[in-house]
């Protein structure tokens, strides 16, 4: 029996359909659920600074809005972790 090049394509894909690799793969992409309050942004009250007490209370603004604004970025950062891992969020 003499095989053609005009056959070929056939035997190709039945050789793959029998032996499993025309298997139909999808890639599924899935957005992570990110809770709206930990994308809002942190803001710092406006406040007068005319003496050093001023000044003191505006620097603890400051840090408290950063230590918020970087433990929002850690929560996202622990579910994208878990997203990737395919797993719940342990945060």
């Amino acid at each position: 029996m003499e095989i053609s090049m005009k056959s070929f394509p056939l035997i190709f894909s039945i050789v793959f359909a029998i032996s499993g690799c025309a298997e139909n793969e999808r890639t599924v992409y899935v957005t992570p659920v990110v809770p709206e309050s930990l994308r809002q942004t942190v803001h710092v009250p406006k406040r007068d600074a005319r003496t050093l007490a001023d000044v003191g209370i505006l620097l603890t603004d400051h840090v408290e809005a950063l230590a918020t604004a970087n433990g929002r970025i850690e929560s996202i950062d622990c579910i994208l972790d878990a997203a990737e891992a395919r797993a719940e969020p342990m945060c």
